[in-house]
């Protein structure tokens, strides 16, 4: 990319002087990875197209997530993998710290072309280690991601890490229902709805973002596994997911761990006896442990209040919503207060 966009930080310190270690901040603003790869199988496309070149809200959508990193005081360089021609295209003009790495394949190989190249840039640093050197990584389709929810979510992560001896490996974040609420549809609006994952501390959703390590996880090819059944909208995901965990070590603790939770969400309606049994059981630390052994390192579950975080284009009616409540929602977005 070529030429400074001029608005934002960039997350760099002045030269007024050496500051202190803050316990919500990391010592330097991250790079960030875009996953913006084109799909190989046709039913995961939008539109008959790649998502991140879909247009919602008058934007195309990795143009949000891109500007929404480049004004971020917490990010530094932004490496953004997909078909080159298309995003060099899309993206041309934005920031000089923008950088387009050609896709390899599969949503892992993709990721760790954008984290080498990252390595790559910051191999002459004597600042940190590049294998120990945290990053962030980010799905292409958020239309409602903002400047504002990518620095009080890395803000969360650096409280995190720098309060334990071991920094994490990962750190993944999550939104709870109230974060979502308002996205949701009622009797006289539309909206979107997906399934939650019930804990004993809330009840929860992936969202598309994450810091991490990711030299320090030793089973990263599972994460591929993990990431392809996440979406856990019928049996057939949770089964599939169940099954593979067995292959993994600690498997049988996660294959349980999935079930049960399966379970405590079809049990919620009625709120019964077995329903508060197994939810009291689902608790932060065994979540924590489980997904740790499977990937070999560290994990951390962070809140975001920013429930856009989470709404990303799954499909042909998400892009359709999305569009649709683009102004409306951006605006709920824009009225989030974070209790840092």
């Amino acid at each position: 990319m070529h030429s400074e966009s001029g608005q934002g930080g960039n997350g760099r310190q002045d030269d007024s002087g050496p500051e202190q270690p803050r316990p919500d901040a990391y010592p330097f603003p991250l790079d960030a990875v875009v996953l913006a790869g084109t799909h190989t199988n046709p039913n995961r496309l939008i539109a008959g197209r790649n998502k991140a070149f879909l247009e919602v809200g008058g934007e195309i959508l990795v143009r949000y997530v891109v500007k929404a990193l480049v004004n971020a005081n917490s990010i530094d360089r932004i490496f953004v993998v997909g078909p080159p021609e298309e995003l060099h295209d899309t993206l041309d003009g934005l920031s000089s710290r923008v950088e387009v790495i050609a896709q390899r394949g599969k949503m892992l190989t993709n990721c760790w072309a954008g984290i080498e190249a990252s390595e790559d840039y910051h191999r002459d640093d004597d600042v940190i280690p590049v294998d120990e050197r945290p990053l962030l990584i980010i799905s292409c389709d958020l239309p409602l991601v903002t400047a504002r929810s990518i620095d009080d979510f890395v803000t969360r992560c650096a409280r995190e890490d720098n309060s334990v001896d071991e920094p994490y490996a990962m750190l993944a974040g999550v939104v709870d229902e109230p974060g979502v609420t308002p996205f949701h549809p009622t009797t006289d609006k539309q909206g979107i709805e997906r399934p939650f994952v019930e804990l004993e501390f809330g009840r929860l959703r992936l969202a598309n973002i994450y810091v991490g390590r990711p030299r320090k996880l030793s089973h990263q090819e599972f994460l591929q596994t993990g990431f392809s059944y996440r979406k856990a909208k019928d049996w057939r995901n949770v089964v599939a997911l169940t099954f593979n965990f067995f292959r993994s070590h600690g498997g049988w603790q996660a294959a349980w761990l999935t079930m049960r939770v399966q379970l405590t969400l079809m049990l919620s309606k009625g709120k019964g006896r077995w329903y508060r049994r197994l939810k009291s059981g689902n608790t932060r630390e065994r979540v924590e442990n489980s997904v740790s052994k499977v990937l070999g390192g560290p994990i951390k579950v962070v809140v975001t209040p920013f429930g856009g975080l989470s709404l990303d284009v799954d499909d042909d009616d998400d892009y359709r919503i999305l569009d649709s409540c683009y102004k409306e929602w951006a605006a709920i977005t824009a009225a989030v207060d974070p209790e840092l």
